[in-house]
């Protein structure tokens, strides 16, 4: 339910900014975007847009996660999605439960990678591309300039998750 709910938010992330991409060339403010897009968006196209959401968010997910194993894993092992060797068959119920939460943190931890690295660089850079790209539309730079600022406000964080999956995977080792 996790993953579906991440590829569903993913997807309906794209397509708000194609919206805003598409939209804002014609808003100088916010106020006058949500004004645009009330005057253009009020019939059920909106709905048909958001049930592309899921297939669209599996494809920007399968991306992050091609970009995380092959590009991120190099820099910080703690990211490589390539299963540990972990031997538990012999340890106590304590220290069973012990590794169980550590690995469960770590796959929380790398759920907050995701969340952030695929609506905050992801989607942006994708619904860019399709807007200037495929939809034949320059994108002002004012929004252009406010997702890269939400891009690296969403992104600030994962330093600090790779610090807390490096921090359990030595737990772990240990």
């Amino acid at each position: 339910m996790k993953q579906f709910l991440r590829y569903q938010i993913s997807g309906t992330v794209y397509i708000l900014w194609c919206v805003v991409f598409y939209y804002g060339k014609n808003a100088e403010n916010l106020n006058a975007l949500a004004s645009l897009l009330y005057l253009n968006l009020k019939d059920l196209k909106v709905i048909a847009g958001l049930a592309v959401a899921l297939p669209v968010g599996v494809i920007i997910h399968q991306l992050s996660v091609l970009i995380k194993n092959f590009l991120i894993a190099n820099i910080w092992k703690e990211f490589d999605d390539s299963p540990q060797d972990l031997i538990i068959l012999k340890l106590n119920d304590e220290d069973k439960n012990h590794i169980e939460y550590c690995l469960e943190r770590i796959s929380n931890l790398n759920s907050f990678y995701y969340v952030r690295f695929d609506n905050g660089v992801l989607s942006p850079l994708l619904a860019s591309l399709t807007v200037n790209g495929f939809m034949g539309c320059n994108i002002v730079g004012m929004w252009a300039w406010t997702a890269i600022l939400i891009g690296l406000v969403t992104i600030a964080y994962i330093p600090r998750i790779h610090s807390e999956m490096k921090t359990y995977n030595s737990i772990l080792n240990n």
